[in-house]
């Protein structure tokens, strides 16, 4: 059943897997979670990850704290608190910490299955060779899970590189029309092939009970209390923690915190940046005495397969 799918997870909890992921990292949802859409896991440590290709996914990453260096295409791109990359299959990337401070940060491939690399993690733990040697084994590896790491030459790229960005803190993708701060999108459906959308938002107010049809929503809360309602339950989620609201089954959101929660909000597939562009243009004939009012709500959320319950 659908709310089978419910992910509640505590700050610096990881989703269970076969085999012991490293230490500096945690597990949120993997592709079986989001039918195959997207891997999310959250780093903390000292990161030097050399030249490498992911064939098959596309990768995201949101700094949460910490300098990331990001060595793509010649350039090196510095990163710190609430930028974001967006690095496109096909084209060789590093990644690198570069302060003594550990990179703290979301780390996000669609479509999902990174997570399957822990295989390769657990078949490495087991060859004893010279450095090298072991490397180049452990790549061999991944290859079949789409990557390859650059050991005795060049990488064979493939990739779209116009696709990729930096965005600063506070920056967001450009779209049909300028919307508040408080929704900042950091990657369009028309970025991921319409596999998600991910925004930086504030839950400034109450969000009404309601209903994606066809889209998960994917919660980490950055700072402050989201409180969440689901079937019958009320969850409080701080900073750190993290929930998928499966689509199909009724749920709302409101602030439960003095400054109200900003959190990191994964729609899959995509679609939210457009809908919330429809809301901004309509505004403020969706309120009524300052709150959304289901009933003038509807009619827009249709077209994006919502709906919100409206009073009896």
């Amino acid at each position: 059943m659908s709310e089978d799918r419910f992910i509640l997870l505590d700050a610096g909890a990881s989703r269970s897997t076969h085999a012991p992921l490293p230490p500096w990292t945690t597990l949120k949802v993997d592709a079986a979670d989001t039918e195959g859409r997207f891997t999310l896991m959250e780093n903390r440590g000292h990161i030097d990850i050399p030249p490498h290709v992911h064939d098959a996914s596309d990768e995201i990453v949101y700094v949460l704290d910490g300098e990331l260096g990001v060595d793509f295409d010649g350039t090196t791109h510095r990163l710190t608190e609430g930028m974001c990359v967006f690095l496109p299959r096909g084209v060789a990337h590093a990644m690198r910490g570069l302060s003594d401070t550990p990179v703290h940060a979301l780390q996000l491939f669609t479509p999902g299955g990174w997570d399957h690399f822990e295989e390769v993690t657990e078949a490495g733990n087991g060859l004893v060779t010279a450095d090298g040697a072991r490397d180049r084994a452990i790549n061999a590896l991944g290859v079949p899970h789409g990557t390859r790491h650059l050991m005795d030459g060049e990488i064979t790229e493939a990739g779209d590189k116009s696709r990729f960005y930096v965005l600063e803190k506070g920056e967001v993708r450009p779209g049909r029309l300028r919307v508040p701060p408080a929704f900042a999108c950091k990657a369009r459906g028309a970025d991921t092939e319409n596999r998600l959308s991910l925004m930086e938002m504030v839950v400034a107010q109450e969000i009404p009970r309601h209903v994606h049809h066809k889209a998960d929503e994917s919660v980490y809360v950055l700072a402050g209390e989201l409180v969440v309602e689901f079937l019958d339950r009320v969850h409080r989620a701080t900073a750190g923690q993290f929930v998928l609201l499966p689509h199909g089954v009724p749920h709302a959101l409101r602030p439960g915190s003095t400054p109200p929660p900003r959190v990191i909000q994964i729609s899959s597939p995509g679609g939210w940046d457009r809908f919330i562009e429809d809301l901004i243009e309509a505004r403020p004939h969706i309120t009524t005495g300052g709150k959304l009012d289901a009933r003038k709500l509807n009619p827009i959320a249709a077209k994006h397969d919502i709906t919100y319950e409206e009073p009896s």
